[in-house]
């Protein structure tokens, strides 16, 4: 009796009639899932990471030095590396070139910012066509940083990868050797330091 009394009540429609079939041929109703409370979120902050800009204006430098600007890619494009072709062509792509290390003061100053950044390796500008090096500012090239080993446990430039180390690299105390310049292949991923 209950279940027919609970039954003639549920079919009493919504203009507040009894209907006698809507009591016994009814579809039976599907659970409805909770519905999920709002909750707000706090706002979520985006990450930006400025990308190099096309120009040439000093906007692009982290620091100076001796007359010259510097560009530290791994604070512009979220720590990429690159190989070092790809290297040469980021600095060009912000108008600049990969830098060109023409004295013992200016090797001292990349020697902190390598070390104050605690970077692992960078790399130069430096090429080697033939038997000699160059720099990609024309300048003279010295040697005046060329690590005492390397891979083979050989003074540097010694050229122990197969295919030739034609890119160079400053190594950030990776052989037990300091801050030092190192022939490297340049299919190496490194960051690079662009000059001004």
């Amino acid at each position: 009796v209950a279940i027919v009394l609970f039954a003639c009540v549920a079919a009493v429609s919504a203009q507040g009639f009894f209907n006698p079939f809507a009591a016994f041929f009814r579809r039976p109703q599907r659970p409805q899932p909770p519905q999920q409370q709002f909750r707000p979120q706090p706002p979520q902050q985006q990450q930006f990471r400025p990308q190099p800009q096309q120009s040439s204006g000093v906007s692009n430098a982290d620091d100076t030095f001796g007359g010259s600007s510097y560009h530290y890619s791994w604070r512009h494009d979220g720590n990429q590396k690159y190989t070092g072709g790809q290297a040469a062509g980021y600095c060009r792509g912000i108008g600049w070139k990969p830098v060109s290390i023409e004295s013992a003061q200016e090797n001292n100053f990349i020697t902190r910012v390598i070390q104050g950044e605690q970077l692992d390796y960078i790399w130069t500008g430096a090429t080697k066509s033939g038997f000699g090096w160059s720099w990609p500012s024309g300048a003279g090239f010295s040697g005046i940083n060329w690590s005492h080993t390397g891979g083979a446990g050989q003074s540097q430039p010694d050229n122990r990868e197969q295919g030739g180390e034609n890119c160079m690299a400053i190594l950030n105390n990776f052989y037990n050797d300091g801050v030092k310049w190192h022939d490297v292949a340049c299919h190496h991923l490194k960051p690079v330091i662009c000059e001004q």
